[in-house]
């Protein structure tokens, strides 16, 4: 059975964390582009202590999602957040960089709204 398989089938909801989505448009010479049209990162983030306890994205082939769910689970958001940019801009070279850096960001936009929402000072 693959990692990711296994990873699935023993996945646990966890009542009470918070989810955060972010998208971006993938660029028009991405066959994927055509069928799907935008690359998504989900990320699980405890709301105690906001480190991010698990994450997902679509379109990513297996190496690359490992290195970006390496540098984002376990780290606070903001740390994560910097953590994942930095190693997709360092470590991955594909036409579709610009689009999971994007939908990154995207994705701390929804988290920062959320937390002026409800009012959480993370300073």
């Amino acid at each position: 059975m693959e990692e990711k398989e296994r990873q699935r089938k023993i996945y646990k909801p966890r009542p009470g964390t918070l989810i955060f989505c972010g998208n971006s448009r993938l660029p028009e010479n991405v066959t994927a582009k055509h069928v799907f049209g935008y690359f998504s990162v989900e990320l699980e983030v405890d709301p105690v202590d906001f480190k991010i306890i698990d994450a997902s994205c679509t379109l990513l082939p297996s190496l690359g999602e490992k290195v970006l769910l390496n540098a984002l689970i376990g780290y606070e958001v903001e740390e994560g957040i910097e953590s994942a940019v930095n190693e997709i801009e360092g470590r991955f070279f594909s036409t579709t960089k610009r689009a999971i850096i994007a939908a990154i960001e995207d994705a701390y936009r929804r988290y920062t709204d959320y937390l002026k929402e409800k009012g959480v000072d993370r300073e």
